[in-house]
């Protein structure tokens, strides 16, 4: 379906359909593996990363990564640009926490990921000496305009056609949507997570790409199933994009129509840029495979005494019922300030992140009621408009499950 492919367009993040559950032809990594030596194992013990443990359904393997032997397809490309924005409830400015770039190779009917560290070298207009001129805060310090071009220099591409952003409420949101309705919240956890892994940020930003590669090659041939239309628009009023229904829809057809396909691995790869030789490992994140990986994350990271505080639902949703609240106190008297207050929690789509769906729909509810009434007497009648259309959607979704 084709929502599984806006959510690798969409994603640093995820999968939905009856094959969500089964590995892809090749969990390794295809035309960018240079190295590639292991096996696959259920339960067996094994050595990842200097810790003795009992493995999960995951592939036992490792990739060494170097600067060549990547394909070099020609012909026409589209770019795509996805970022994982971090950014606190309501806060306008978000660090770009997991940057990928994906290529379509439309007239060669390839795909090539580019995963960029979030710490990669770049001026972010401080001065060397903070430590603080890296990739992530170029786009909170600079702006996305300045954090594309330097997305451009550091992969080595002229453009970028399209942009894709969204936060952690809306990967919760995709997640679910593509099928991960019971661990989304782990899910994404283990794609966000580096301290687990003796080479950091290395590891996690080409396990974000690996799943990717690995999502659209179990979903691509497999469209019986897919909710079709509904389902992509749907993921797009999801995310924050330059992107429209018919730029995906000509990306896809486009794409297949140049022989891409499931059956064939070689024809997508990750890569990280800057270029360098590191070795990582090459992990399977079918859906199976992800509350497994999760536990083995807490261990090593328990093990190693680096427990990190997870996020409280109970002081989230405190936090977003005193928001709605200090609105719905401004509304009568002053709609700006409730515009003021819930533009941006309604742009992170914040109440994806409350786990109860009767509390999340309520929510939801007072939330764009509010700022659709506000809108409306401020005048910005296309504003209210674009929420209703969104309720009207998401409802619509809501009702297919």
């Amino acid at each position: 379906m084709r929502i599984f492919m806006l959510a690798v367009i969409c994603l640093v993040v995820v999968s939905c359909s009856k094959g969500t559950d089964q590995a892809p032809a090749d969990v390794n990594n295809g035309a960018d593996t240079t190295a590639v030596a292991g096996r696959t194992k259920a339960s067996a013990r094994t050595n990842i990363d200097g810790i003795d443990t009992v493995t999960f359904h995951v592939t036992d393997s490792t990739v060494t990564l170097r600067a060549t032997g990547f394909p070099q397809p020609t012909g026409r490309v589209v770019n795509v640009m996805v970022t994982g924005v971090d950014s606190r409830l309501g806060d306008p400015m978000g660090h770009a926490d997991a940057n990928h770039l994906i290529r379509f190779f439309i007239d060669s009917g390839c795909v090539e990921i580019i995963s960029i560290p979030r710490d990669t070298y770049f001026d972010a207009g401080f001065d060397d000496t903070t430590n603080l001129n890296k990739l992530t805060n170029v786009r909170a310090n600079r702006g996305r305009t300045s954090y594309l071009k330097a997305i451009c220099e550091i992969a080595g591409v002229p453009r970028v056609d399209y942009w894709v952003e969204f936060g952690f409420s809306q990967a919760i949101g995709l997640l679910e949507l593509m099928g991960y309705k019971e661990n989304a919240s782990s899910t994404l956890r283990v794609l966000r997570s580096r301290q687990a892994y003796s080479s950091g940020d290395f590891q996690r930003v080409y396990n974000q790409g690996q799943f990717m590669r690995q999502v659209m090659l179990r979903a691509f041939d497999n469209t019986d199933d897919f909710v079709g239309e509904l389902g992509l628009r749907a993921a797009l009023a999801l995310v924050e994009t330059n992107m429209t229904y018919d730029a995906c829809e000509k990306i896809l057809d486009d794409l297949r129509s140049h022989g891409f396909s499931s059956e064939d691995p070689t024809r997508i790869w990750v890569r990280l840029k800057p270029s360098l030789i590191t070795k990582l490992k090459v992990y399977s994140f079918d859906s199976a495979n992800v509350t497994e990986i999760n536990k083995q994350i807490s261990q090593k990271i328990g093990r190693l005494g680096l427990d990190s505080i997870p996020i409280n639902q109970e002081t989230y949703e405190r936090r977003l019922a005193k928001l709605i609240e200090k609105a719905a106190l401004d509304s009568a008297r002053s709609p700006a300030s409730v515009i003021r207050l819930l533009r941006r929690p309604y742009e992170q789509r914040a109440w994806l992140q409350v786990p109860d769906l009767s509390k999340r729909k309520a929510y939801r509810d007072r939330m764009c009621s509010m700022l659709i009434v506000s809108y409306r007497r401020m005048k910005n009648h296309d504003a209210a408009h674009r929420i209703e259309d969104y309720i009207s959607l998401d409802n619509k979704v809501n009702a297919s499950k």
